[in-house]
């Protein structure tokens, strides 16, 4: 049997920006914890399916966002819970959402620890037991401790 070329291509590349430059930039949109715990009961009411999308909710917190970006460099959080994680189709964009905090972007220089970030978060958010993280002035999320 000869072999045959694909017929079909795979969807072009798209960052936040709409462009294949800067893979890895789409952010969640802020929402209040309000609106997130009720998502979050309507989703567990749905025999747990995820039903939260961060990029379709619109709902801007000044004080979050604010506090997102003052973040002082080495930045400890302790007893804090993750109750939503996001990702996208981009290169090592994930993202977490910490209760009272707001969402949090999981560091992406590498695969390995950005791999080891996202399965410590995704353990915090599934047992919901509270992990302790630090986060940079960047405003990324370099270690986490959960247990």
């Amino acid at each position: 049997m000869a072999r045959t070329t694909p017929t079909k291509a795979p969807p072009a590349v798209k960052a936040g920006n709409g462009t294949a430059e800067a893979p890895g930039t789409t952010a969640p949109e802020l929402v209040s914890d309000e609106t997130l715990a009720e998502v979050l009961q309507a989703g567990a009411e749905a025999h747990g399916r995820p039903t939260l999308d961060p990029a379709t909710i619109a709902d801007g917190l000044a004080g979050a966002q604010a506090d997102a970006l003052g973040a002082v460099t080495g930045t400890w959080r302790t007893g804090v819970t993750v109750n939503a994680l996001w990702s996208i189709n981009e290169v090592r964009n994930a993202w977490m959402h910490v209760a009272g905090l707001g969402w949090r972007k999981l560091y992406n220089g590498r695969d390995g620890s950005f791999r080891a970030l996202v399965a410590l978060a995704a353990h915090a958010r599934q047992t919901g037991r509270p992990i302790n993280f630090r986060e940079e002035a960047d405003g990324m999320v370099y270690e986490i401790y959960a247990w």
